[in-house]
């Protein structure tokens, strides 16, 4: 069995996309995507096809993995976007030798940090990140409602300040992080808003969220990405609880939802049960060190 790998940015993108469907073929959730979808995936969480790989045995196409890199306070990020087989090539170590030669890339990119995500219950695909380095760091919950929110406008009493604006708005307070979560940092937001909330002029807390609108111009849907309150508040809750008022708007009615909140977040998280969102799907935060 000879396996080799070429990158992506060698095939047309219309190859890549089918390879992309094919290998995640019979995935735990369904993850296959149109052209022009790929396209903009690719796009808006900066993945590089320069820099992701496609996985060939004896000539044939047999999976694939796409990464995204930054650069934040003088380190390399790297994000593992998608890792998958075709269905006739798993159970042959094609992962592993997948994996291997991206950390190879990896190094040769100079990566201080890599970060992926996996189901839960993907228990197979855990098992071999951590054979290679990765370890687990946290818990990331999909939570969803179709239900009204409550308003929660008098469940504080404090009166903080409210400041609306565009997600990347966010990075100016002073303990902004873009934190491991990739699809949750600013970058990724471009589309996104913020909610930041002060207390006599001093910044309090955020919330980085995104609205979708019908062609209609009316809301359909809001996803929730980040809250966080400032470190050292004993009103945490308070906080977070005045910022989810704006983002969830009470009396509009449209589908509600959080993605990949961390579970160790233990305030934001029965916040948004008391809220009504129920979880429909769990990861694992997985990070390598260099």
């Amino acid at each position: 069995m000879n396996v080799t790998f070429r990158t992506l940015s060698e095939l047309p993108v219309i190859e890549v996309t089918a390879l992309w469907n094919q290998s995640f073929e019979g995935y735990l959730v369904p993850a296959a995507l149109p052209l022009d979808r790929f396209i903009g995936r690719t796009a808006s969480e900066g993945l590089s096809f320069e820099h992701s790989l496609a996985c060939y045995v004896d000539g044939e196409a047999a999976g694939l993995v796409m990464n995204g890199f930054r650069e934040y306070d003088g380190r390399t990020l790297a994000w593992n976007g998608g890792t998958a087989i075709k269905p006739a090539f798993r159970g042959k170590g094609i992962g592993k030798a997948l994996m291997m030669r991206n950390l190879q890339l990896y190094e040769e990119l100079s990566v201080d940090q890599a970060y992926l995500e996996a189901i839960s219950q993907n228990t197979n695909a855990i098992r071999l990140y951590e054979s290679i380095g990765y370890r687990q760091t946290d818990r990331l919950l999909i939570q969803s409602t179709e239900q009204p929110i409550p308003d929660m406008d008098d469940t504080y009493e404090h009166p903080y300040q409210i400041a609306i604006g565009m997600a990347a708005e966010a990075a100016r307070l002073p303990f902004y992080s873009p934190g491991e979560v990739w699809q949750a940092g600013l970058p990724s937001l471009k589309d996104g808003e913020s909610v930041a909330v002060f207390d006599g002029g001093e910044a309090a807390g955020y919330a980085l969220y995104r609205r979708t609108f019908n062609p209609d111009g009316d809301l359909t849907g809001i996803v929730l990405y980040q809250v966080e309150a400032a470190p050292g508040r004993t009103d945490a809750k308070e906080v977070m609880a005045a910022a989810l008022h704006e983002v969830w708007q009470p009396g509009e009615s449209c589908r509600r939802s959080a993605f990949n909140i961390r579970a160790s977040n233990g305030v934001l998280v029965e916040l948004l049960a008391e809220m009504g969102l129920v979880t429909t799907m769990e990861q694992v935060l997985m990070v390598r060190e260099k």
